[in-house]
């Protein structure tokens, strides 16, 4: 099966950002369990390649669900971002770290309070393998939050666009030139 791809970015303002993508349209990555030891200290909710987004039929669900969103600033001038909370999480009570420390103290490393955890990088120095420290590791909560790009409502159903839309209060217009308008959602 061909893995699914977002057109969200096919007329992005960012076009050397996407040149990894030669047709332009971005995979999404699937959604990943936290895994300490492996370096994977929090769990990842289905996500846009390129911006991090989450997916709109994840949106869609978690509203219906009882997730809350908002926009974020304007910072493009245009309401480009929403943060969305109390998503149902679906790593609850898997053991995840949303703590690190460059320097902890050697009595709380003794009593399995931080942990080293590989980066995945390498010294460019030695070629050694680098490393940092987090917390040993607490249940997930049952809910967590994410990020959605309005741009990301181009690859939703009718039916999510429609829920994501009204839930934020605006509906939105994207043209193939790469203009964008907004109104009330109705």
């Amino acid at each position: 099966m061909e893995q699914e791809k977002s057109v969200a970015h096919l007329h992005d303002m960012n076009h050397f950002g996407i040149q990894s993508y030669p047709d332009r349209l971005v995979p999404w990555r699937d959604a990943a369990a936290p895994n300490i030891e492996a370096g994977k200290t929090t769990g990842r909710l289905r996500s846009c390649g390129y911006c991090g987004s989450m997916h709109p039929a994840d949106v869609a669900a978690a509203i219906r669900a009882g997730a809350a969103g908002h926009f974020a600033d304007r910072k493009y001038g245009w309401p480009h971002k929403a943060y969305f909370e109390n998503i149902p999480n679906p790593h609850a009570g898997m053991l995840e770290s949303r703590c690190s420390c460059s320097y902890p103290r050697q009595e709380e490393i003794d009593a399995g309070k931080w942990i080293r955890v590989s980066t995945g990088r390498f010294d460019p120095n030695t070629g050694e393998p680098t490393f940092s420290w987090h917390e040993a590791g607490k249940p997930a909560a049952p809910t967590t939050y994410g990020k959605f790009y309005m741009v990301h409502l181009q690859d939703a159903t009718p039916e999510d666009r429609a829920t994501i839309e009204t839930h934020l209060g605006l509906a939105f217009d994207f043209t193939p030139g790469g203009s964008v308008s907004w109104r009330p959602a109705q």
